[in-house]
């Protein structure tokens, strides 16, 4: 074929694109009722009335409107994935010994200085861009500065998909309803009878009595993700906090169904809580349809196998059960990626290290905030609050940890605190809570108990005895009050860190808690500072939909096999001692000889003192 003809074929194919993509805005705008599209054919009117020609015509329309939507979700992938191709990643060493992929500086950038000599860049392959990190996390060693792709341009493209999809859906029943109308008008013409009257087709927003039907999935992805951002005004300081969001990209996900609605009933709500907001899942009903595959051990009893289409590619184990260890239905190669709350083992508070783990893709998980435990309304200024302090654990013998927690606080509010100072005498009574607050069952989201939160100044928590991962800490960080806790072995993707968000305790040190309490309540400045940053930092980085991205990122991480532009994944922090949360004197968990299992109680690790 010589060049004039594919000049000719080429003119020809440009201008059928141009002619369908004018029809598909006119008929799209008219279903919304909005003013047509005046582009490359605007001298063409719409119809005002529907004929048997439209009606058919409109039958045709559906099929290209089809072809149209693919084809711009398929140029906005393509696109997309030659942008990412060309950004490449440098690697660098963190502070905790693992590495780091963050974007290779720009072109500007390494003319100006910015770049590192002799640094290695390794080629990525399309990924999400994270979103970087606020002022507050400010890294503790050089780094080279982030340059991700434009979030806005990847939103802006994803919304049009979205809207695209929608339009398409719309044009569907449209489409179906013309031909229904085209069939009446053919029966009534070979019966003899007059046709049936035509009219403007139905408008979404002119119809007062019927909507234009849409699909629920298409619904959903219209909004999912919508209004995501928390405000709030606490001691006089208005704060509005949008979680942190890092895997973008749309996929299929099915969320195995748990047996019963009361099993495991807390974390299947923070697990839903977070599938029903994170705007990039798409959720499907058939596990064969989806790219990943969320299954609870504790809510669902056996786990899906090979037959139902869970497989080593696409199945993400969220493991909340007591006590370190493997779920036993569940063989090490069964799946993509095991998260596992009970990380690590102690014995009354310290450190005994791993307990059982898989060699494979098994890493941390950790709880998080559901959006049912932060009320703004209801989050009182410090100056409002009227108990000192509050620890609601439960003291029984199995838990010793927290039973001495408890003891300590009822000891710190009962006791003298007469001072003399010449002939001056002070004497100070503190009012507060130790011990269980109400009868409330694990099934609910009790107000008795977060409203006792809401109105204290401090909230004092404790991890399990024998193992971590407490729904406690995490409420008590939604309250806005100041929280104390002991120490937190498990990794979490950006850690509360002590005096910046919250009051780290050693749990066999009774002198130094009385301390930090006594101090804390007076300075109270300081105390609501500390509490402000870590409601801040729980709902920017801690809420269920930041815990399922969480997930997603961590999960993809690993189906990519390769370099990622993702931060704080499971992989990242699983070894890494600075996203732990601890004060002296610290286990390094990146050891190998912390690494182990079953470490003599007798060493005492992690504490101070020895606990009789």
């Amino acid at each position: 074929m010589g060049v004039f003809t594919r000049a000719v074929v080429a003119a020809c194919f440009v201008c059928a694109l141009l002619m369908t993509y004018s029809i598909y805005r006119q008929a799209t705008a008219v279903s919304r009722g909005a003013a047509p599209h005046r582009g490359v054919f605007a001298h063409q009117p719409p119809p005002t009335t529907t004929t048997s020609s439209d009606l058919e015509r409109a039958e045709k329309l559906l099929a290209e409107a089809l072809a149209w939507g693919k084809a711009m979700r398929d140029e906005r992938d393509e696109a997309r994935k030659q942008v990412l191709e060309r950004r490449p990643v440098a690697v660098v060493e963190s502070p905790g010994n693992s590495a780091r992929l963050r974007a290779a500086p720009s072109e500007q950038q390494r003319d100006a200085g910015g770049g590192t000599p002799g640094q290695q860049t390794v080629d990525e392959q399309p990924a999400d861009p994270a979103l970087a990190a606020p002022p507050e996390e400010a890294p503790t060693a050089p780094v080279l500065q982030d340059t991700y792709v434009r979030e806005d341009l990847e939103a802006e493209a994803l919304a049009q998909s979205e809207d695209a999809q929608t339009h398409v859906e719309t044009l569907m029943e449209l489409a179906a309803e013309a031909a229904r109308a085209n069939a009446k008008e053919r029966k009534a013409r070979k019966n003899g009878g007059p046709p049936p009257p035509h009219g403007p087709p139905p408008s979404p927003s002119s119809s007062p009595s019927k909507k234009t039907p849409v699909s629920h999935a298409a619904a959903k992805a219209v909004t999912r993700g919508a209004n995501l951002t928390r405000c709030y005004e606490l001691d006089g300081i208005s704060t509005c906090v949008s979680p942190e969001l890092q895997f973008v990209t749309p996929t299929h996900v099915h969320l195995v169904p748990a047996d019963s609605p009361k099993a495991g009933w807390r974390f299947q709500h923070l697990v839903r809580a977070g599938f029903d907001a994170h705007p990039a899942i798409v959720p499907v009903a058939s596990i064969l349809q989806a790219e990943f595959v969320l299954y609870l051990p504790v809510s669902t009893r056996n786990p899906p196998t090979a037959r139902d289409g869970a497989t080593p590619t696409n199945l993400v184990v969220l493991d909340e059960g007591d006590g370190a260890g493997v779920y036993a239905k569940i063989a090490e190669h069964d799946y993509l990626v095991y998260l596992k709350r009970s990380w690590v083992t102690k014995k009354d508070g310290a450190y005994t290290g791993t307990g059982k783990r898989y060699a494979r893709n098994y890493y941390p998980l950790a709880y998080s905030v559901s959006d049912s435990y932060f009320d703004a309304s209801k989050t009182k200024d410090g100056a409002d609050r009227t108990l000192d302090v509050l620890c609601s654990n439960r003291p029984t013998d199995k838990q010793p940890t927290r039973a001495r927690v408890v003891r300590w606080v009822r000891d710190f509010l009962d006791r003298d605190t007469t001072t003399t100072d010449g002939e001056a005498t002070t004497k100070r009574t503190y009012r507060g809570i130790a011990g269980e607050i109400n009868a409330a069952g694990r099934r609910e989201i009790n107000d008795a108990y977060f409203s006792a939160m809401r109105n204290a100044k401090i909230v004092v928590t404790a991890n399990p005895s024998h193992w971590e991962g407490d729904f406690r800490f995490f409420e008590a960080v939604a309250s806005g009050a100041l929280v104390f806790v002991d120490e937190m072995y498990v990794p979490h993707p950006r850690p509360f860190r002590h005096g910046e968000h919250l009051v780290v305790f050693d749990n066999s040190d009774q002198a130094e808690f009385v301390r930090l309490l006594e101090y804390y309540l007076e300075h109270p400045a300081e105390a609501r500072r500390i509490a402000r940053n870590g409601l801040r930092h729980a709902l920017r980085y801690h809420r269920a939909v930041s815990r399922m991205d969480y997930v997603l990122r961590s999960a993809h991480e690993v189906a990519r096999a390769g370099a990622t532009a993702y931060t704080h994944t499971a992989r990242q922090i699983a070894f890494d001692v600075n996203a732990t949360t601890q004060v002296d004197p610290v286990v390094d968990i990146a050891r190998p000889e912390m690494r182990r299992q079953n470490l003599d109680a007798g060493l005492n690790l992690g504490r101070r003192h020895r606990v009789p």
